[in-house]
């Protein structure tokens, strides 16, 4: 635990790029004023929220009310269940977000409550608890990463990882304009879960083993493809066959302490299975009726380059975390296999569910959710070349990277201004409008736009020919 609060005033340089970098959230938050108009809570946040107000306001979880006292809660985006079977009406995602929201809500409801607004679950003082919970959660997660990338990197360079990371990618917009959504709270807690994954290898304690438990279980219940993040913890320091065998060795003498982690595990899932149970009458239950994987046509290429989603082409600041993984390999070798294996398998899984461009949005919003694991080949890569005596190349590596932080707060007032629409744009319509913030012609860009075929990517049937290069 030393590593994570340890601070010098004088040599602290990363806690104070913490501190700014969240202040710079707040500030772009301040400035697009998400909750006005009552949009924080909506699309996607509707079901992770909907857990809520429906225990707490309606006092009814399986949704009785909806559809039997006359108020139209789609329209108002409100409630979307799903109905099952047995005609049970199921909230769409699991209750993780929820779980999370949960301290936001009380506070939103008491202020409702007090100053005049409708306590609903759904009136103003709602809106802008749950935008700022994400801060919250944000600080608390930019300082696990911190603690983690000081175990292997300088200050400076972790510094650096945690300003591209924070207004670098699309974790931007996800924490300033659509705050509401599960990626910055995952990506927080998955920085807290590979603090505490190395930490339980340095010293394995039940604190260690109850904070991975917890984390992890709560990890899953947000989103439940994202249980592939314990790929870290099981090959950690594993880079060689010889290693794979003590690896296991080292697991059995810790058997115990594994058992409890997934006792907790299976505690905080409980709820969720339980709910199921309740409202289908089955514990587990797929609440994305007639949406799936289709693993024998994944859609990796286009879920890297395509001008659709691609990660690479809207988050291009994210190469320096993929070349890192040559510099991880040859300067932390035992953290190279935990993080590369897990990249391939998730890019893998990813882009095999039926819409591999996962609706609205900018960018590949569920890679977000793994920047703090890839903050570790992305920080070697810099580590490494900072350690080189050529000035000019790294003042030109510095200058590279600022631009790409430029294009990426430009592109997210592109989104916010609709010149980068939310699920259709082509290479026409991209380079039509590149680092513009206002449409010179509307309808040639409407032109070329594509729209994805959603019958045809429902039955995992390509929508059309993709070529990269």
């Amino acid at each position: 635990m030393k590593s994570l609060f340890t601070f010098s005033p004088y040599k602290s340089i990363s806690l104070y790029v913490v501190l700014l970098a969240v202040g710079a959230l707040l500030y772009s938050s301040l400035t697009f004023k998400k909750w006005e108009g009552r949009r924080v809570i909506e699309w996607d946040v509707v079901s992770y929220y909907a857990y809520l107000p429906a225990a707490f306001i309606h006092h009814d979880i399986a949704l009785g009310f909806y559809g039997t006292d006359g108020v139209n809660y789609p329209e108002k985006h409100e409630f979307w269940p799903e109905i099952a079977e047995n005609g049970g009406k199921v909230i769409k995602t699991t209750m993780g977000m929820a779980i999370l929201y949960s301290p936001f809500f009380a506070l939103g409801h008491i202020i409702a409550q007090s100053s005049g607004y409708t306590p609903d679950g759904f009136s103003l003082p709602y809106h802008v608890c749950i935008h700022f919970a994400c801060l919250f959660y944000l600080l608390i997660g930019f300082f696990y990463l911190r603690a983690l990338l000081l175990k292997l990197f300088t200050e400076k360079v972790t510094a650096f990882v945690i300003v591209i990371t924070a207004i670098g990618t699309n974790l931007y917009i996800y924490s300033t304009f659509d705050s509401a959504m599960s990626h910055p709270f995952n990506f927080s807690l998955i920085a807290i879960f590979l603090y505490y994954s190395l930490t339980w290898h340095e010293k394995t304690t039940l604190f260690n083993s109850f904070m991975i438990g917890v984390i992890g279980g709560l990890i899953i219940l947000i989103r439940p493809v994202n249980i592939l993040i314990f790929i870290f913890p099981l090959f950690l320091y594993v880079s060689t066959y010889k290693d794979i065998s003590t690896k296991i060795h080292f697991f059995w003498e810790r058997k115990w302490y594994i058992l409890f982690i997934t006792l907790c595990i299976f505690l905080m899932v409980l709820p969720q299975l339980l709910y199921w149970k309740y409202v289908t009458g089955h514990f587990f239950f797929n609440s994305y009726v007639g949406e799936s994987f289709f693993f024998n046509n994944p859609h990796i290429l286009e879920g890297l380059f395509s001008y659709r989603k691609g990660w690479l082409v809207y988050t291009p600041v994210m190469i320096f975390a993929v070349l890192g993984f040559y510099s991880l390999y040859k300067t932390q070798r035992a953290f190279f296999l935990a993080t590369f294996l897990f990249l391939l398998v998730t890019c893998y899984v990813i882009f095999s569910w039926w819409s591999w461009w996962y609706g609205g949005g900018f960018g590949m919003r569920p890679m977000i959710d793994f920047y703090a694991l890839l903050a570790i080949p992305m920080a070697a890569f810099f580590q490494q070349c900072f350690a080189l005596k050529n000035l000019l190349f790294k003042y030109i590596l510095v200058q590279v990277v600022c631009v790409l932080i430029w294009i990426n707060i430009i592109q997210t007032r592109q989104v916010i201004g609709f010149t980068i629409h939310y699920d259709s744009m082509t290479k026409d319509a991209y380079w039509m409008h590149f680092l513009k913030l206002e449409c010179i012609d509307w309808g040639a860009f409407e032109k070329a736009l594509h729209s994805p075929d959603y019958v045809k990517a429902l039955k995992g049937e390509d929508e059309y020919e993709f070529n990269p290069f």
